[in-house]
């Protein structure tokens, strides 16, 4: 019995601090009128944490799209670039059980930890691929990435997860 409680009570807490993250992430909003600055590049090389609510049934092609992104970057001849591809080398999953997400998808939540993180281009999928000019812009003159190579690998994020939250962080102590 009191093993039981020591369980719940863990699953609890656990489910409180999802409760926390959600109610005090920096959500990217839409632009209404002016350009909004983009959440996702980063101006300076402190550490960050990325959180990712990704669908059950997609995590496979959200893991998917991270490997296929870091194969494509390490294949660049920009230093920015190569550098970009570096710190995407911490990407965790949380493992606990899936939750219902506010339109009540069941989600399990990832964790991108950049340690710096890149100031040169930005981690927002849609902008690195296609528009960002320091990045892949495959929409445009990209011969290494074509646009169906990038379109297939933009698909497996846009469908799959949604940026929970931003965490930019603090150094304490020592």
């Amino acid at each position: 019995m009191e093993r039981l409680f020591v369980v719940t009570r863990k699953w609890t807490s656990l489910a409180a601090l999802i409760a926390l993250m959600a109610l005090t992430a920096q959500r990217p909003g839409l632009a209404h009128g002016a350009a909004q600055a983009d959440p996702l590049k980063f101006t300076a090389a402190r550490p960050v944490i990325i959180g990712w609510q990704v669908k059950v049934d997609k995590t496979k092609d959200f893991e998917d799209f991270w490997a296929g992104l870091r194969a494509v970057l390490a294949k660049s001849e920009s230093a920015d670039l190569k550098t970009f591809g570096d710190s995407l080398n911490r990407i965790y999953k949380v493992d606990a059980p899936p939750f219902a997400d506010a339109s009540g998808s069941q989600v399990v939540l990832y964790f991108v930890q950049l340690d710096p993180p890149s100031t040169a281009v930005s981690y927002n999928p849609s902008l690195l691929i296609y528009t960002d000019p320091n990045g892949l812009r495959a929409a445009l003159e990209n011969p290494k990435m074509p646009r169906k190579d990038a379109d297939d690998l933009f698909d497996k994020v846009k469908s799959s997860a949604a940026i929970s939250a931003i965490w930019p962080l603090t150094k304490v102590g020592g």
